[in-house]
Order: C-alpha cells, then sequence, then structure tokens
C-alpha cells in the first residue's frame, strides 16, 4: 500500500489487491478539507483493514467520511463498501441507480464475479451487503461541488466524478499504468461489453471542460492531459476491435490470445508498453487483457447475429 498525497488535500491511496497468482493496484481517491470529506471506490473486502489503516494515517476519523463515491460495484472496486462502512457510520455511499439493488443484496454480484474472475473473485473476500439507508444516488453531491457523469461503458452501473481539477474516471478510459517518460493504457471491456456506452460515455467526458484538468483512474494513478488519454482510449477500443475481428476466426484455437496480443503490440504503441511492467503487473495485466478480448468477441458476435 502506497499512500500519495497528490494535490491539495487529495490522496492516492494505492490498494494491493491480492489475486490468484499476482498483485494488482486500486488507486482509492481519498478527499478532505474543513467541510468535505469523501472516498472514491473502496476495494475489495481483503484490503478494507488496510483502506482503514490509511484513512487513519492521512487525518480521517470516525465521524469526517461524508460520502463513499463508488465508480462502478465490480467488487474490486466496491466489494468491500459494507464492510468498510461499519467503521464509519455519517457515510453516505453514492451509486449509480443500477448498481443499488446488486449492493443491498450482492448474491448475483458475486455470482457473476465468481464466473468471469475465479479464483481471483475469491481472493477478494466475501461481498458483505449495504443498508439500504446508507445507499442512494445523487446527481450532483456536496451542494455540487462534486458532478456524476453517467460513464455506463466499462459497465452499466458506471459513474465518473468531476470534483475541482480532478476527473475521478473508474475504468470509463480503461487502465493506465504510470511509467517513467511512457504511457500505458488498454481498453477495459470485460463480458458483457457495450461498444455504442463505451463510445458515447468517452465522448461525453470529452465534452467537459478539461483544460488543465487532472485524470484520476482506478486502474491506477494520476495522470495529465485528460483530454489526449481520453481520445487515446476510444481509439485504442477501436483498433482493438479491428485486430480482434481479423483474427476473430481463429478464436477456438489454443494459441488465439496470444496471435491477439502479438498483433496488438505491433499496432497499438502503448499496449506495448506492456513490456516495461516488472513481472508481476504483467502477469495481472494479460489476465485481465484476456478478459478484455472476450468481451470485444461477445461484442464482434452480436454484432454479426444481428446482420
Amino acid at each position: 500500500m502506497n499512500i500519495i498525497n497528490v494535490g491539495s488535500k487529495l490522496y492516492d491511496i494505492q490498494l494491493d489487491l491480492k489475486g490468484a497468482d499476482f498483485t494488482s493496484n486500486l488507486s482509492s481517491w481519498v478527499y478532505k478539507d474543513e467541510n468535505l470529506c469523501f472516498l472514491v471506490d473502496t476495494g475489495p473486502t481483503s484490503v478494507i483493514d488496510s483502506l482503514k489503516h490509511a484513512l487513519d494515517k492521512v487525518g480521517i476519523k470516525r465521524n469526517d467520511l461524508n460520502y463513499v463515491l463508488l465508480t462502478h460495484i465490480h467488487m474490486d472496486h466496491a466489494g468491500g463498501v459494507g464492510k468498510l462502512i461499519k467503521s464509519f457510520p455519517r457515510a453516505q455511499v453514492i451509486c449509480h441507480p443500477k448498481g443499488i439493488k446488486h449492493l443491498i443484496n450482492p448474491k448475483k454480484l458475486w455470482k457473476g464475479s465468481l464466473k468471469v474472475l475465479g479464483k481471483v473473485a475469491e481472493s477478494y473476500g466475501e461481498i458483505i451487503p449495504v443498508p439500504e439507508d446508507r445507499i442512494c444516488y445523487q446527481q450532483d453531491i456536496a451542494n455540487g461541488k462534486i458532478k456524476v457523469i453517467d460513464t455506463s461503458g466499462h459497465a452499466p452501473h458506471h459513474q465518473s466524478y468531476l470534483f475541482n481539477k480532478y476527473l475521478l474516471i473508474g475504468e470509463a478510459a480503461g487502465v493506465n499504468i504510470p511509467l517513467p517518460g511512457k504511457v500505458y493504457t488498454r481498453p477495459a471491456t470485460p463480458p458483457v461489453f457495450n461498444y455504442n456506452a463505451s463510445i458515447s460515455s468517452i465522448q461525453k467526458l470529452l465534452k467537459e471542460d478539461l483544460e488543465n484538468r487532472l485524470i484520476c483512474y482506478a486502474h491506477f494513478g494520476l495522470s495529465k492531459n485528460a483530454k489526449f488519454l481520453l481520445k487515446l482510449a476510444q481509439d485504442q477500443i477501436n483498433l482493438w476491435i479491428q485486430v480482434v475481428n481479423e483474427l476473430i476466426e481463429l478464436k477456438d484455437q489454443p494459441s488465439f490470445f496470444n496471435q491477439v496480443i502479438s498483433k496488438l503490440k505491433l499496432k497499438d504503441e502503448y499496449f506495448a508498453n506492456i513490456e516495461l511492467l516488472d513481472a508481476n503487473m504483467k502477469e495481472k495485466e494479460l489476465f485481465f487483457v484476456g478478459n478484455t478480448i472476450k468481451g470485444i468477441i461477445g461484442h464482434l458476435q452480436k454484432k454479426k447475429e444481428k446482420n
């Protein structure tokens, strides 16, 4: 776990998510001033003790936390919210309307997580229900200081937050791993992938005033030049669809995913930087890249059926 003070009163708490064979990172974004205290994404149940320790280190006490803002309810982002709020009785959980029922009764969410993530989901820990009276949806939060933007591309229950100069984006623009002097980024299009929703979400964000905005990724860290990165995310989705489509006839062959990844490295200079990641991070990325490709395959098959 790392705690990084990225700006005035904003902290990037980088939580280690222990998977079956790898450790990945989630940035839980925390802000605190004299009148407002919020947290964006809790991580799964397995990291909540570490998160509480980090909150204590940055001076957030039991009654300080006003809001827990969820970008979406996938368990690596929100699985631990039920456990966390037991320690913060004043915190209101803000969630996309489509996600609220799954937080109250997470049985279906848990079943879906096991199907997609397998042993990784098991290592993230049990999803604890959230009391209904602790959850709500608001379009403007904290008297309009925080703007909610519906970005239901990565998931139908995904939303982003605009606060001061920060765009807290979850996975609406994919995954970005900080590298010195380089950009590593890729789409996050797991099954079931909705192409139109993904593109329209990015275009919606591009319509915001992005001058001097900093983009705060869930996976992970802070990056400058939000406009460039959003446009890149849009271009990458289209490029990855093109590459998968070129090879889709081979999808039942054991070497299919490796062939797709090899071709992506040749065509996508930013994804090619996967070779600069350490062994653990690369292992994690290849696991989730597999889910991204599966989502694109589903999209292409659905499109073919319609035609």
